[in-house]
C-alpha cells in the first residue's frame, strides 16, 4: 500500500516539527508495510509562490534525508504537495511545478468555504487546459458542500479521488466510507498525518475496515492507482 497525502517532511507546515518526529512517522509507515510515501506539505498561493514553495521543500527533504540512515529501513518515497484553492490557478505560473515527483499528477485541496460553480470549473480547467492529472484530496471533507457540485467532482472522469484513511475509522463516517468504497468511488488512499498524536501514521488500521468490506477488488484498484503514480514520479 501507498500513502499518497502525509505531512512528514519537517518544519515546513503544520504537519511535522522537526526531523526527529518525521522519522518516527517514517519508522510508523515502515512498520505498517506502506511500500512508497509521498510527501505532501501545503501549497497556499496567499504565502508563497511556488518557487519559494519548493526551495523550502527542497531543504525540508535535504534535512531529512540528512538523517534518514538512523532508520534500519524506509518506504520508497517522493515529493509532491497539497495545493490549495485559488482562484486563477489554472493559468498561473508554476502550477506543473507543484506536481507529484516527475508525474504530472497534482494533489488540489478544495475549499472549505461555501462551494460556487465557478470553483469546480477552476479545477476541471487544470485538466482540460493544463493537461495535469487532478487528485482531489480527502473527498468525504466536502460532503457537506453543493450536492451537485460534489457530484461533478466525484464523477468526473479526469479526476482521482483520494479518502484519508480517518474516513473509516470514524465512527461517524464508517459506514459511508465502506458505502463509497463499494461503488468504486475510491481511488488513492492516504494518512494525511501530521505528528504522532491526533493525526498519526494510521492507513494500516484502515486498511483492516477495508479488507473485511471489499468484495469487488475496490484494493486492488487502489494499490494499481498509487503503483502507477509512483512509477511516474520516481
Amino acid at each position: 500500500m501507498f500513502d499518497v497525502h502525509c505531512h512528514i517532511l519537517p518544519g515546513i507546515d503544520d504537519g511535522s516539527r522537526d526531523v526527529e518526529m518525521s522519522l518516527e512517522m517514517l519508522r510508523r509507515e515502515t512498520e505498517q508495510d506502506i511500500e512508497g510515501v509521498v510527501f505532501t506539505p501545503h501549497f497556499y498561493a496567499a504565502q508563497n509562490d511556488p518557487e519559494t514553495f519548493l526551495r523550502r521543500r527542497d531543504r525540508a527533504l535535504k534535512e531529512l534525508e540528512a538523517s534518514l540512515n538512523e532508520l534500519p529501513k524506509i518506504p520508497k518515497y517522493t515529493v509532491g504537495s497539497e495545493v490549495h484553492y485559488f482562484r486563477g490557478m489554472s493559468r498561473a505560473d508554476g502550477l506543473e511545478d507543484l506536481c507529484i515527483g516527475n508525474s504530472d499528477y497534482i494533489l488540489i485541496e478544495m475549499p472549505f468555504r461555501d462551494w460556487q460553480p465557478v470553483f469546480v470549473d477552476e479545477i476541471e480547467e487544470i485538466s482540460t487546459v493544463l493537461g495535469l492529472k487532478v487528485i482531489i484530496a480527502h473527498i468525504e471533507r466536502y460532503f457537506d458542500q453543493d450536492k451537485k457540485l460534489v457530484k461533478r467532482i466525484i464523477e468526473n472522469p479526469n479526476f482521482l479521488i483520494q479518502c484519508n484513511a480517518e474516513f473509516f475509522l470514524e465512527k461517524k463516517t464508517a459506514s459511508k466510507a465502506v458505502k463509497f468504497l463499494k461503488k468504486g468511488k475510491i481511488d488513492l488512499l492516504g494518512s494525511d498525518s501530521h505528528n504522532l498524536d491526533d493525526r498519526k501514521p494510521n492507513l494500516a488500521e484502515a486498511l483492516a475496515i477495508i479488507e473485511k468490506y471489499d468484495k469487488k477488488g475496490a484494493l486492488d484498484h487502489i494499490n494499481r492507482m498509487s503503483r502507477s503514480i509512483f512509477d511516474q514520479a520516481i
